[in-house]
């Protein structure tokens, strides 16, 4: 019986020492609100600018600080001026291209390096993904002396080849991380059973990395879209977007920037949010 109470009140007191702690973890988290405060100034510094951003799109007066007049005439005189949107169709037009031929070469590389192991493949794939960390300026400074040197013209075409540098980069490096976690035994089980080596990868391979392809194709393209440094040392006269608003806001910030500027951010936003949809974990149902 002497034992049983003992018992009972070892439980009790490990019971009100948990309600202690748990109590004082309270008291702690309700005695430090600077965290709080830190955080929101943290969120207000990095998201504030994009809100005058937007705010200053809509406004139609001709003073920054005067609301009185709201509405959309600058985003009618964006898609009326000629200039903003033929640097906003170049932009279209190299990140597309860049991001189509990225996706062909970084998952034939991923294919490559996920299924061929061979000798100094660490600083190969080191090698492989310096255009993507490196600044872009060096890789700007050092592919403009490149094709000097061999003769080529600056022109959209040379700003494609720059944007291809780092966006193949991207998609290889998304598509590999992929393929590790994927089992081996799913493609050659499918050729056991009679399928050849290019269904097996479309049938088995390629439903299971979609996700990933998806994924790395829009985190490259909104990359692609809004580099400045590398396109601006690669670029002649037909200027994309970015460096037309860099050029532009030289000599004053126009309203006119502010709305292109809003459309932008808006189109990022969207990519964003539909990589984030496809870049999940849920293709791993497929292999349980």
């Amino acid at each position: 019986m002497s034992s049983r109470a003992g018992q009972t009140g070892k439980v009790y007191e490990t019971g009100a020492a948990a309600v202690g702690a748990a109590g004082l973890s309270v008291r702690k988290r309700r005695t430090f609100p600077a965290l709080g405060i830190f955080g929101m100034l943290v969120y207000l510094f990095l998201y504030l600018p994009l809100f005058v951003v937007v705010l200053f799109s809509f406004n139609n007066s001709k003073s920054a600080f005067s609301f009185s007049n709201l509405g959309v005439g600058w985003y009618e005189q964006v898609f009326a001026n000629d200039k903003i949107i033929t640097a906003l169709g170049n932009s279209f037009l190299v990140s597309g291209v860049a991001v189509a031929v990225a996706v062909i070469i970084g998952t034939s590389g991923a294919l490559f390096l996920n299924s061929v192991h061979f000798k100094g493949q660490s600083l190969f794939k080191a090698v492989a993904n310096l255009p993507y960390v490196l600044p872009g300026i060096i890789v700007g400074v050092s592919l403009l002396l490149l094709l000097t040197n061999m003769g080529i013209k600056l022109s959209l075409g040379t700003v494609l080849i720059g944007h291809m540098t780092f966006t193949t980069a991207v998609v290889m490096f998304q598509v590999l991380a992929r393929l590790q976690r994927l089992s081996p035994n799913l493609a050659k089980a499918a050729m056991d059973l009679g399928a050849s080596p290019f269904k097996s990868f479309v049938y088995v391979t390629l439903p299971m990395i979609k996700r990933a392809i998806i994924g790395g194709a829009l985190l490259a393209f909104t990359m692609s879209f809004d580099e400045i440094i590398i396109t601006y040392f690669l670029t002649s006269t037909e200027s994309t977007l970015p460096v037309f608003i860099y050029g532009s806001i030289r000599f004053g910030i126009s309203p006119e920037i502010y709305a292109i500027s809003t459309v932008v951010l808006l189109l990022s936003i969207v990519l964003i949010m539909i990589m984030a949809r496809y870049t999940g974990t849920e293709d791993d149902k497929l292999i349980k």
